[in-house]
C-alpha cells in the first residue's frame, strides 16, 4: 500500500493516478512507457526525428515568412554585391572612356579648324588653286593667284584686255590638258602631297625675289614672305598614272599669297597667243 505524494491518500499498489486529487504518481511498470515522454518536458529542447522531418518539409514546401524573406534577400545581396560593384566600376570606366573619346573628337575638330585657318592664311590655298587650275577653268584659277599689279602691267605690255588674258591662259592650259590626256587616257586627275617646304621673311630673301620679278615681268612688288615648296604631283588617267617632283615658289604681298609659277604660265600664254601654238 502506498500514499499519494500530493494529498496523502492511500493508493493501491501500482496506481499511476491518485483517485482523490488526480496527481500523477512516479511509478513505472516494466515495458510500459506510456507516461514517459521526455520530448514534452519544458527542459528538453531537442526536436524528435518526426518533428525535424516535418520542419524540413515546411521549409521546402511552405512559403517563407516576411522575416525569412528579408533574411534571404540579405543573403542574396551579400552574394551579388561583388558583381554589382564590378558592374558599377565597369560603368564608371565606360563613362570615362566616352568622355575621353568626346575630348579626342573635339580636339580633332579643333585641329581641323586650325588647319583650315592656317591654309586660308598661308600659301596652301594658293597651292590648291594652282593644282586645280591644271584641269578646271585654268584661266580663272591662275589669274586669281597672280598679283593685280602684274595683270595691269600685262594689259599694257601685251595690249590685251583682262578677258583676253584670261582666255589665252585658259586656252593654253586646255591645250596642255589635251596633250596629257593623249598619254594618260580619259578623266585625267591631279593630286599632290607636300614633300618639303621652306618659308622665310628675312629681308635678303624677299628682296632677291622682288628683283627677280621686276627683271622677268617688269613689275615692282613689296614682298613680305616667301615659301619654297616641293610637291609630289600625281597625274592619273584611265590608261596610266605617274608621280613627279615639282618645285614651286609662293610669295606674299599686300596681305595675300601668290604663285610665281602661275605668273610664268600667264606670261607664256600672253606672249605666244598670236603664234597659235595651241
Amino acid at each position: 500500500m502506498t500514499t499519494c505524494k500530493k494529498c496523502g491518500a492511500e493508493l493501491a499498489d501500482g496506481a499511476r493516478i491518485c483517485r482523490e486529487c488526480g496527481a500523477l504518481q512516479n511509478t513505472k511498470s516494466s515495458g510500459d512507457d506510456f507516461f514517459s515522454m521526455p520530448y514534452l518536458s519544458a527542459e528538453h529542447t531537442e526536436k524528435p526525428p518526426a518533428e525535424a522531418a516535418r520542419s524540413e518539409t515546411r521549409i521546402k514546401d511552405e512559403p517563407l515568412t516576411k522575416e525569412e524573406q528579408k533574411q534571404e534577400k540579405r543573403r542574396i545581396e551579400q552574394i551579388t554585391d561583388p558583381r554589382e560593384r564590378a558592374f558599377a566600376k565597369q560603368d564608371r570606366r565606360n563613362k570615362l572612356i566616352r568622355i575621353a573619346a568626346l575630348i579626342a573628337a573635339i580636339a580633332l575638330v579643333l585641329c581641323g579648324v586650325l588647319y583650315l585657318l592656317l591654309r586660308s592664311t598661308g600659301y596652301h590655298r594658293t597651292l590648291d588653286r594652282y593644282v586645280d587650275g591644271l584641269s578646271s577653268n585654268g584661266g580663272t584659277q591662275y589669274l586669281a593667284i597672280v598679283p593685280e599689279l602684274y595683270l595691269l602691267e600685262a594689259e599694257t605690255l601685251y595690249g590685251m584686255s583682262r578677258p583676253d588674258i584670261r582666255s589665252n591662259t585658259g586656252g593654253y592650259l586646255e591645250y596642255v590638258e589635251e596633250q596629257i590626256a593623249g598619254d594618260y587616257g580619259d578623266d585625267v586627275r591631279f593630286s599632290y602631297k607636300i614633300s618639303s617646304e621652306t618659308t622665310s621673311d628675312d629681308t635678303a630673301t624677299t628682296e632677291a625675289l622682288e628683283e627677280s620679278i621686276l627683271s622677268a615681268y617688269g613689275t615692282s612688288l613689296s614682298i613680305s614672305d616667301v615659301a619654297y615648296v616641293s610637291i609630289r604631283l600625281t597625274t592619273e588617267g584611265s590608261v596610266t598614272k605617274t608621280t613627279e617632283t615639282k618645285s614651286l615658289t609662293f610669295f606674299k604681298t599686300g596681305g595675300s599669297w601668290y604663285s610665281m609659277d602661275a605668273m610664268q604660265v600667264v606670261q607664256f600664254a600672253c606672249e605666244n597667243s598670236g603664234y597659235e601654238l595651241w
